[in-house]
């Protein structure tokens, strides 16, 4: 039987399991918690920083996907603290960012463009000259515009773990840190397509579909 543990969120009180995340707490309660680098189905790599929330008695706010609930947390996802942490956090990840929006096919279902809206602020302080990234040749499926990559890690994480192959990886660090195929070989995993589904921001768009058609253009079905 599984062990439960009593937390607040946001004022609500709620059962979860002891071995969940305060990401995963929050989403059992109803909260949205923006974040990139998470997925369910993935390992936990808690890079994007998008999730910070204040946890009542932490010294500062925390990864909520990386950090475990204890009996009588409190979770505050809406506190200024939190609303400012995640401000903070958006703007690095927009600060390279490029003003391609218009002609991205992310554009209208990119979780980019929606938490900057939802949790950035009208203007940053960056004023210095954005990086220039080359874009790798992934294969006939996956188009890169790596420029507008976050590292949030899901396409190299998803190859390694679910396609089996480690076909993508990191490289270098910081500002210069780059998302590439290993030894110049395009993708071969017929898992490929899931990579460009995963991808949060337009970084990796499907070759195939390119520039065809608008996001709020196609018809939704059931599959």
């Amino acid at each position: 039987m599984t062990e439960l543990v009593k937390v607040s969120v946001d004022g609500v009180e709620i059962e979860v399991a002891k071995t969940a995340s305060v990401l995963q707490a929050c989403e059992q309660a109803n909260v949205q918690v923006p974040r990139f680098c998470y997925h369910s189905r993935l390992s936990i790599a808690g890079n994007c920083r998008m999730c910070l929330v204040e946890i009542e008695g932490a010294p500062k706010p925390v990864a909520s996907c990386a950090f475990p609930v204890c009996e009588g947390q409190v979770i505050k996802t809406q506190s200024q603290i939190a609303k400012d942490a995640r401000k903070s956090v958006m703007e690095f990840l927009l600060a390279n960012h490029p003003l391609d929006c218009p002609l991205c096919d992310q554009g209208g279902e990119c979780d980019l463009q929606d938490f900057s809206v939802g949790c950035g602020q009208d203007k940053g302080d960056f004023n210095q000259t954005k990086r220039l990234v080359e874009n790798p040749e992934l294969g006939p499926y996956i188009q890169t515009f790596m420029n507008r990559c976050i590292h949030c890690m899901r396409c190299t994480r998803f190859s390694d773990e679910i396609a089996g192959k480690n076909e993508i990886g990191g490289i270098f660090r910081g500002a210069g840190k780059i998302i590439t195929n290993n030894s110049n070989k395009p993708v071969t995993s017929n898992l490929s397509g899931n990579m460009i589904d995963l991808c949060p921001v337009g970084a990796l768009t499907s070759k195939p579909y390119k520039y065809s058609a608008r996001s709020w253009e196609l018809s939704k079905n059931e599959t």
